[in-house]
């Protein structure tokens, strides 16, 4: 009889750690799982931000490539403005230099007249 209360007791004392470990794999199975759905959030919310991330990125580069393709036709618009400028300036010049002969066969040409009227005033 002595033989089964110490078999009992130590039964006991083997259910007894064995309780304990399980209370504890349990604890650590639900700590396990709280981590793990705190990391499953983590990952959705760097998810979600990935995609917003993304979306921010796609627009950035849609607003680049817009931005990029007026500056091109800006700067085609400014060299053709520049040459028809260039143009315009020779154009001026050619006009200025004909006035300036114009205006010096003119004083020529009066030079002679006023010449002649007083040759003929003497006559």
């Amino acid at each position: 009889m002595e033989k089964f209360k110490e078999k009992l007791s130590q039964l006991r004392a083997e259910v007894e750690a064995a309780n304990a470990r399980a209370d504890e794999a349990e604890a650590k199975v639900k700590k396990l799982e709280e981590e793990h759905i705190q990391k499953e959030h983590e990952t959705s919310s760097l998810e979600s931000r990935v995609t917003l991330l993304q979306e921010q990125l796609d627009k950035a580069e849609s607003d680049f490539k817009e931005a990029s393709e007026n500056f091109r036709e800006a700067d085609l618009r400014a060299e053709q403005f520049e040459k028809k400028a260039n143009n315009l300036q020779q154009e001026l010049d050619n006009m200025e230099s004909k006035h300036e002969e114009m205006c010096s066969k003119y004083q020529a040409a009066k030079a002679e007249m006023d010449e002649l009227e007083r040759q003929l005033e003497g006559v």
